[in-house]
């Protein structure tokens, strides 16, 4: 097939058609009219990455340098990727230590409850009133 960007065997003058409409251009010269509309895609699609490696290079790279080339720019997000990720994975150990540690706190109170039940329902059996855990023997005089 034709190439997008070759040359056509069109009659009207390129200068004449730059003013008219899209659907003028359309009607005259269907292939330049294509041509036309596939280099505004084309257009659009690079000014589009343009804007994207812009907004890229600003959220991973030092403001206060010099313009980075779009390598730098790549380089720059995958180290930051990367050290994100570490970050995220370090947050999730001590995370797992945190609630490990909070499980066997709740453990443990669990247990000193019980035991604190018991010993009440112990002293309530018993009939004698219990200020604190520790009941001292009778004095002997």
């Amino acid at each position: 097939g034709e190439e997008m960007g070759g040359s056509d065997e069109s009659d009207i003058d390129d200068d004449a058609m730059e003013g008219l409409s899209p659907e003028e251009l359309k009607r005259l010269d269907p292939k330049k009219h294509a041509r036309a509309q596939h280099n505004a895609l084309e257009r659009r699609r690079r000014d589009n990455i343009k804007d994207m490696y812009s907004n890229l290079g600003r959220t991973v790279t030092d403001t206060s340098t010099e313009r980075a080339s779009r390598a730098q720019i790549l380089r720059r997000a995958i180290e930051s990727i990367e050290e994100k990720q570490s970050e995220c994975r370090r947050k999730e150990a001590e995370l797992a230590a945190i609630e490990a540690e909070n499980a066997e706190l709740e453990r443990r109170c669990r247990e000193l409850i019980e035991k604190r039940k018991a010993e009440m329902d112990l002293r309530g059996a018993a009939g004698t009133p219990v200020t604190s855990a520790f009941v001292a023997p009778p004095a002997s005089n």
